[in-house]
């Protein structure tokens, strides 16, 4: 097995599908379309050559009474539709997408950290991971957050440009001037026949 993992980063209905909570409360989902059909060829690729697939799953917890909690002070106030409604366990809109559902492990993430209170660092550290491939929506969001953090924990990190999207181009290609600072940003063309030539040496 790759000591190399593939991380898909929130592309569930609610946030990335056009009927998701996301896209009915103004926030387009356009820019997912774009990327998509590249995202299923890596997920092909990586299968065919044993990398490890981990998709994140933004979570929102409900109490007993069927209310959110632990939204924090941010999401209350940039995403406030979530309070009553989007992305709770079970649902249609916290499922990944259909075209992505064949991944190998899944991980719920209750911040903007893929990292913080999640298990993810437990099946880098057990499946040997050194390298990360990222991939998501939004680039300024969850990509750029993970990378930071993956970068402080020492991971080589690979931030595939045409596997990324923002709500709009002049987000997503600030975000990639950023990631490009602590990560290599590059696209899947690019890193599939460089990890090609590295397997073959």
């Amino acid at each position: 097995m790759s000591n190399t993992a593939f991380i898909i980063l929130d592309l569930q209905n609610d946030i990335s599908h056009k009927d998701g909570i996301y896209n009915k409360n103004g926030l387009d989902v356009t820019n997912v379309s774009k990327i998509l059909p590249n995202i299923v060829d890596m997920v092909f690729f990586c299968k065919e050559h044993s990398i490890p697939i981990i998709a994140t799953q933004f979570t929102i917890l409900e109490n007993l009474n069927k209310e959110a909690v632990g939204l924090g002070n941010f999401l209350k106030k940039s995403r406030p539709f979530l309070e009553k409604e989007g992305l709770r366990l079970g649902s249609w809109g916290h499922d990944l997408l259909d075209e992505i559902k064949n991944v190998n492990y899944l991980i719920k993430r209750w911040s903007f950290s893929a990292f913080y209170h999640t298990e993810l660092s437990r099946h880098l550290k057990a499946l040997r991971i050194n390298e990360l491939i990222l991939a998501g929506f939004t680039t300024n969001g969850i990509v750029e957050t993970t990378a930071r953090e993956a970068a402080s924990r020492n991971y080589k990190i690979f931030t595939l440009s045409d596997l990324t999207a923002s709500y709009s181009e002049e987000l997503h290609f600030a975000s990639l001037n950023n990631l490009n600072s602590f990560s290599e940003v590059i696209s899947s063309k690019t890193w599939k026949e460089n990890f090609i030539e590295r397997q073959g040496k």
